[in-house]
């Protein structure tokens, strides 16, 4: 039997990229799927493309989570047709692109990020608390009866420069995954965070070849991850497998934040040819020490 048959799980951003993804191995485990984005055109392009793959059993919904109104529509849409709610994925976010540094960050635009990463976050879990998952009968097999996984980032403890609405949300994240497994697990809700490092998107298809060379060099693997690994993870986190699973931080982000400096930047250690962006151990060395020898992880190319 498959992980999920029978089971209705909502992946919020999930029309592209990483959450496309998501929504796929969920479809292929036998679970019901609703999903959203932020325009119709974005769900219709996720929605073709799962089609295309030869899937059904799936509704696309447009929703921007930074809307109580939205997100109330989504959830009387997941009511009125499938009188449940199983699992949720918290995956939309407002990458806060092109902010400049931190002291000239416009106020609002800052409030903007933390109002989805962590304002929709909030609102998404409280509506399917609420209205599912504790009305809902507690599993026999897991004394569950609802499951939450929040996809945050390592720039939660790792940050990146001109960054700062988006890794100050993903910092917050973690104290709120921490406080709804608090407040939800004693009433049988599971709530994890899963905490990716960079993950190929349809982004780096735009990156120079030396950018993505550079970014592989900041991993101990020498490779990203990609939307089909952190949908597993995610998979994982939601099942009756991981049901000792509360308030979890899972990171998964190729040994990016393990290590003190990138490997790049160490003296005297060799590197497999191709990972870095210079053309020689010298130049690479020196630019990441020009950049204060801080590992730039990063932001995941999620949809909002």
């Amino acid at each position: 039997m498959k992980r999920f048959e029978n089971k209705v799980v909502l992946v919020t951003g999930g029309s592209r990229n990483t959450g496309l993804e998501i929504v796929d191995l969920f479809l292929r485990e036998g679970a019901r799927v609703f999903f959203c984005g932020t325009s119709e055109a974005s769900v219709a392009k996720g929605e073709t493309e799962l089609a295309r793959r030869g899937h059904t059993g799936f509704h696309g919904i447009v929703c921007d989570v930074g809307k109580t109104s939205d997100v109330t529509a989504m959830m009387d849409a997941i009511e009125c047709e499938a009188g449940r709610l199983d699992a949720v994925v918290t995956n939309a976010a407002n990458l806060g692109q092109g902010e400049p540094a931190a002291p000239e960050v416009d106020e609002a635009a800052f409030l903007d990020v933390l109002n989805v990463n962590l304002g929709g976050t909030l609102r998404v879990v409280q509506e399917a608390a609420r209205r599912f998952f504790l009305r809902q009968e507690l599993n026999p097999a897991t004394g569950q009866r609802g499951a939450v996984v929040c996809i945050g980032s390592n720039t939660a403890h790792h940050v990146q420069r001109r960054h700062v609405s988006y890794c100050t949300s993903k910092g917050g994240l973690e104290s709120l995954v921490k406080c709804l497994a608090l407040d939800l697990g004693s009433r049988g809700v599971r709530v994890n965070l899963l905490e990716p490092g960079y993950i190929w998107t349809e982004r780096w298809n735009d990156l120079p070849e030396a950018v993505r060379r550079k970014r592989r060099a900041n991993t101990l693997t020498g490779r990203e991850a990609t939307g089909g690994d952190v949908a597993a993870a995610a998979a994982f986190l939601l099942s009756d497998e991981a049901r000792a699973f509360q308030g979890s931080i899972l990171k998964m982000d190729s040994g990016a934040t393990v290590a003190l400096y990138p490997p790049y930047a160490e003296d005297n250690v060799p590197l497999p040819e191709g990972w870095c962006c210079g053309d020689d151990a010298s130049s690479s060395l020196s630019e990441a020490r020009d950049d204060g020898g801080v590992v730039v992880t990063s932001t995941t190319g999620r949809e909002r």
